[in-house]
């Protein structure tokens, strides 16, 4: 199943309209955007950041014509990556690192988050997609570091996000995008840019909030769990039994808890999924 990711992309703000505060003629002087494109090392004219709660972006744009976009989390996990042209009659594609467990061929490293000076540092790697969501589509290859000033503004809802310990370690996700199973169940799908997914499902109609036991065969008020075959690129179903409490559930927001066991369909191997909480949008 193809997973587009359409919903808390949009919670971002997007840099070209408001952040100008932050750029390569008032940045400190020990800031830089390092950029190599398809082997060309690009000149970074001007960069500027934003960080809202837990997500912060990072755009440079070099004199070359080429901008580098980066949406991340303050857990080092990368959201999405894009390269596109500066102009419009540019010949430059609009590339992406791939959608679908994009730590698999993408490097993003978090090196440091001073939030007392406001400054944000990354190193970087990876292959950028004509077409993120195929494997097999072509690529070009970029690589560099940056270490940037932010601007710190407040997020549109607050505390939004997905967490967990999945098999005793942290994780943490974001909700990109929503189903509808059977015009019956909405299904939010938290991920981050490594291999698993987390479904948060309950009724499109008349939901309540409350404490539910589920099953994979539960119709609503379940936590679905995925994890990407990259030998199929296809998401592998986990069976799945636990408990979900839903402490905020409209049309707006669903907000809860969770622990659940999951169990691969064939090999019967187990992952344990336990202190869940969630906040994500509702809206689609």
């Amino acid at each position: 199943m193809t997973k587009f990711k359409v919903i808390a992309l949009a919670l971002f703000t997007a840099l070209i309209s408001s952040c100008s505060s932050d750029n390569y003629e008032n940045s400190s002087a020990d800031s830089y955007f390092t950029f190599t494109y398809d082997s060309k090392v690009q000149k970074v004219k001007s960069w500027e950041a934003i960080k809202q709660g837990d997500l912060i972006e990072v755009m440079g744009t070099s004199e070359e014509g080429i901008a580098i976009d980066f949406k991340f989390n303050v857990y080092g996990n990368l959201y999405q990556v894009l390269t596109n042209p500066t102009t419009i009659t540019s010949q430059i594609p609009l590339l992406q690192a791939s959608e679908n467990f994009s730590s698999n061929t993408f490097t993003f490293t978090l090196e440091n988050l001073n939030t007392t000076e406001k400054t944000v540092q990354v190193k970087f790697s990876g292959k950028m997609y004509y077409d993120a969501y195929d494997y097999e589509s072509d690529f070009v290859n970029v690589n560099g570091s940056f270490k940037v000033s932010y601007e710190e503004i407040t997020p549109q809802i607050e505390g939004l996000g997905t967490f967990a310990k999945i098999d005793g370690k942290d994780w943490h996700g974001l909700s990109f995008y929503g189903t509808v199973e059977n015009q019956q169940t909405k299904i939010i799908y938290a991920e981050n840019d490594g291999e698993y997914s987390i479904g948060i499902a309950f009724p499109n109609y008349d939901a309540k909030t409350g404490t539910y036991n589920f099953t994979s065969n539960s119709n609503a008020y379940r936590i679905n769990f995925q994890k990407y075959d990259v030998s199929t690129h296809e998401y592998i179903n986990y069976d799945v039994s636990g408990s979900v409490t839903f402490s905020t559930l409209n049309s707006f927001i669903a907000a809860g808890t969770f622990n659940l066991t999951a169990t691969h369909p064939v090999t019967k191997a187990k992952v344990i999924i336990t202190n869940g909480t969630f906040k994500e949008s509702a809206s689609f």
